[in-house]
């Protein structure tokens, strides 16, 4: 290559600051991107940009590295989906914005063949979950490339009256998808056809009536020292429980889901009040975290629960709080070191970042808060509801 060409090239790519980026969702409309400065305890959280964008109610992100995008689906009614360019600095600006179904509430990105990729959607709202062919331009005519639909045989009284998909995530193997569907009391699972990136439907995993699977994670772990373990760990919000499964593949058929335990995540394993909800679940090194929505334990502040795993993936029943720094934790991330958490509390509307030991997992300390979008009042449904880092 000419070295002009080099030097245009170089000056297309987008640029970043030593700080770190992170981009949180809130159903005011905005997507917020926010500057963590400093290193080590020392840090300090501002915010940089407020992007009107992503229909009425933003409700979450997934970054796109090969693309330079993030893409956010929204969940209101009429929903959307809207793709975002990442530039200089980490600035948002908004590409497209297409009709997807209602209540869109999570995604993810899966492989198919000849470098194709599929974004595929959980549609609390709709009872459904859509995939996308991406990315796709600004003159293009889109579409939903497919939607499931479902239906429950015996609805109950709310929130069971109806599918309820709250989640969808890419096994280890990216051969598979799983949804929780927290209304049909069930986590569904799907074989990726990579040669046309369609989604075909395997055994689900049943849980009990009315427990409401909400979220999950795979997690990868040592078996011994000629064997990996695969393990499938999801939160209820509803019946309230912490599961495992043991994971186990057969080449060209769906995977086995063997059920190892399910307990309460919380100190005496009972949640101290009826109102209190696990929410998200995260995995770093050797730990899992869990947040508890109204469980009001650090002078009304919610909490984020610490547990240890084995070197094969079995829980430790020993559990730990720790002061969210807000009320109603909705999601939280950590970063890719581990170091760090950043909490988005939905009702006081504030992202905390908590010092995490990134070996033990243990939650050491608050070390930033800021409040970004508006402030709820009492009963409003609003607040932030997803955050992430960008690195």
């Amino acid at each position: 290559m000419a070295l002009r060409n080099l030097l245009t090239l170089s000056l297309a790519l987008p640029t970043f600051s030593l700080a770190a980026i992170l981009y949180a969702t809130h159903y005011d409309g905005n997507v917020y991107r926010l500057s963590l400065e400093g290193e080590g305890d020392d840090v300090s959280l501002k915010q940089t940009q407020a992007l009107h964008t992503c229909g009425k109610a933003p409700s979450w992100l997934t970054v796109d590295n090969e693309h330079g995008l993030l893409w956010c689906s929204d969940e209101s009614s009429p929903g959307t989906l809207t793709s975002l360019e990442i530039g200089n600095e980490g600035a948002l600006k908004e590409l497209v914005k297409v009709a997807a179904p209602n209540g869109g509430v999570n995604s993810i990105i899966y492989p198919g063949e000849n470098d194709k990729n599929y974004l595929a959607i959980a549609h609390y709202g709709d009872k459904s979950i859509s995939t996308w062919e991406i990315p796709f331009g600004e003159k293009q005519e889109v579409r939903p490339y497919e939607v499931l639909n479902f239906t429950l045989d015996n609805p109950s009284n709310a929130p069971q009256d109806q599918s309820r998909p709250h989640q969808i995530l890419l096994d280890p193997t990216e051969s598979f998808l799983v949804s929780p569907d927290l209304g049909a009391d069930l986590v569904r699972v799907f074989l990726i056809d990579k040669p046309t990136g369609k989604l075909n439907a395997c055994d689900s995993i049943a849980y009990e009536e009315g427990s409401g699977p909400r979220f999950g994670i795979f997690i990868d772990s040592a078996k011994n020292a000629q064997e990996k373990k695969t393990t499938f760990y999801t939160v209820e919000e509803l019946g309230s429980r912490l599961c495992s499964f043991d994971v186990s593949y057969v080449e060209g058929s769906c995977p086995k889901f063997k059920e190892l335990s399910c307990f309460v995540p919380y100190p005496g394993y009972k949640l101290p009040t009826n109102t209190a909800t696990l929410s998200e679940i995260q995995a770093g090194k050797h730990s899992l975290h869990v947040s508890i929505r109204k469980d009001g334990q650090f002078d009304g502040n919610d909490s984020l629960v610490t547990l240890n795993l084995a070197s094969d993936g079995t829980i430790a029943r020993g559990v730990s709080l720790f002061s969210s720094g807000g009320v109603m934790p909705r999601a939280f991330a950590i970063n890719r070191k581990g170091g760090y958490v950043a909490v988005a509390n939905q009702e006081t509307s504030n992202v905390v970042i908590l010092k995490r030991n990134s070996s033990t997992g243990e939650l050491l300390k608050e070390l930033a808060s800021l409040q970004v979008g508006l402030k709820p009042e009492p009963g409003q449904w609003m607040g932030l509801s997803s955050i992430l880092w960008y690195e």
